[in-house]
């Protein structure tokens, strides 16, 4: 480590020390730093810049600032954490005098700004699985139990308000399908086949919570018929999504991200509309595929 290598590289040393087996950090620790420093540092404005020009105060403020304005106040707690461990590492190790980030003030989304939401957008599958894994570590999702939640609109692609509304009677864990009892229209009642990887997380629910009930009931509330108020899960929702780098989706995202999913395995449209519980397959495919973001495929045919 030298006080004239950049960001990028400095980080790529500190994560060599985290994966260490000697690092006494859970697997799931090593995973959520990574993924940290590839999301917030590697790319972004300071990721050039030696260790010693980013070791300022006014430079990492400034930094942390624009993550928060980008993702939300969550991602820049994260981001903070991630730079401070480098530039701590770097102390230790005699490169730099002090760590700049100790008198750093906490970056916070202005409060009141408006993030305009891409209703047009899916998230890839590695944008999910990225969603996925912010859920399960974020405290609040935890703490809210909305972390099974997420996964549920993610495996599945239903409304929110059919996934609070959800009841374990419906659920054949041993068939591995779940009735959805949607109230739009006619369609929107079907029974869907849960993936595998879904299917674990709710065996694992059932074991831990009993299935009496709605599926995701309020927490700490003894009565598990009541549905929980959708706009507090909202919230947290806002929280999960924003951490992991995405302000533009929203809970709905997931239901355009299934049909895109399924779009892109070559399944038939028919199959998405069913999934989603829509009676017109041409509305699925018009307004819930996911505009693509990747042009490469455009441009080696042209």
């Amino acid at each position: 480590m030298r006080s004239d290598m950049s960001v990028t590289a400095a980080g790529k040393v500190w994560l060599t020390q985290v994966k260490r087996p000697d690092s006494k950090l859970s697997d799931n620790t090593r995973e959520q730093y990574e993924a940290a420093f590839n999301r917030y540092v590697k790319g972004s404005r300071i990721t050039g810049l030696t260790l010693r020009e980013a070791n300022r105060v006014p430079v990492l403020e400034g930094y942390l600032q624009g993550v928060a304005d980008s993702h939300g106040t969550g991602a820049a707690k994260t981001a903070r954490s991630v730079l401070s461990n480098i530039i701590g590492l770097a102390v230790r190790y005699k490169v730099l005098d002090h760590n700049a980030m100790r008198d750093v003030r906490p970056a916070q989304a202005v409060l009141g700004k408006t993030v305009e939401r891409d209703t047009s957008r899916a998230l890839t599958r590695a944008e999910r699985d990225a969603v996925l894994k912010v859920a399960d570590d974020n405290e609040t999702a935890q703490h809210a139990d909305v972390s099974d939640l997420v996964w549920f609109l993610a495996g599945t692609g239903v409304r929110i308000s059919e996934a609070l509304g959800q009841r374990w009677s419906d659920v054949d864990l041993e068939a591995g399908t779940v009735l959805v009892r949607g109230t739009k229209t006619e369609h929107s009642k079907r029974r869907l086949s849960l993936p595998e990887w879904l299917l674990a997380r709710l065996t694992d629910r059932a074991a831990e919570r009993g299935t009496v009930g709605l599926v995701f009931p309020s927490p700490g509330v003894s009565d598990t018929s009541k549905v929980r108020d959708r706009r507090n899960v909202a919230r947290v929702f806002r929280l999960v999504l924003d951490e992991a780098g995405f302000p533009w989706a929203t809970p709905h995202t997931f239901r355009r991200t299934v049909a895109t999913l399924l779009d892109e395995a070559g399944l038939p449209i028919a199959l998405a509309a069913n999934q989603l519980g829509h009676a017109n397959p041409a509305m699925t495919a018009r307004v819930y595929l996911g505009r693509k973001g990747d042009m490469s495929a455009a441009a080696a045919a042209l």
